[in-house]
């Protein structure tokens, strides 16, 4: 649907026979192996979210700039003016809790949890935000020629890739004792 860049698809691996030197890691060990590395993977995913989100705003708020209705730009409308500064907050708030999450990885200290939060919240932001910005384009946002058609396909996937957003809800539901 979306990452046109990108090949998506199911891989088998029936009948596979690795040799000895070739095997990475412990024999039958894979999954423990990927989830050692799930907290950078969500983080990344958290990283891109948010750089997605200030990417669209910035192109939204150019257009809401020069976009003209009724004789004023788009940007001018109150409603608009709130979406837009509802959604420039959100994006320093994921922004500032991302960074937070870097250090921690940085200095050895992220945690499955604190990943799971930055993973869900960022890609759950990056729907919305795109989702508001393609409604301000109007029937521009539904032409492909407009990069916030594209955004809006590519950000769904996110939601699902590293983990579904209600998997990161139940890590985190756990952490808290339910």
């Amino acid at each position: 649907m979306g990452l046109k860049a990108t090949d998506t698809a199911e891989l088998f691996f029936d009948d596979c026979r690795v040799p000895v030197d070739h095997l990475i890691g412990q024999e039958n060990a894979g999954f423990y192996h990927l989830m050692a590395n799930l907290p950078r993977e969500r983080l990344s995913i958290a990283v891109a979210a948010v750089a997605a989100v200030e990417a669209i705003l910035a192109l939204t708020l150019d257009y809401a700039r020069e976009r003209e209705a009724f004789g004023r730009p788009i940007g001018a409308f109150q409603h608009n003016r709130f979406l837009l500064a509802e959604l420039d907050t959100e994006a320093t708030i994921a922004r500032t809790f991302v960074n937070h999450c870097v250090a921690e990885y940085n200095a050895g200290r992220l945690t499955v949890v604190d990943a799971a939060k930055a993973k869900w919240w960022t890609t759950e932001l990056q729907g919305r935000a795109i989702d508001r910005c393609l409604q301000l384009h109007g029937g521009y946002g539904f032409m492909n020629e407009y990069p916030v058609a594209r955004a809006y396909a590519d950000a769904r996937v996110t939601r699902i890739y590293g983990g579904t957003t209600e998997i990161m809800k139940e890590v985190v539901g756990r952490d808290l004792g339910l």
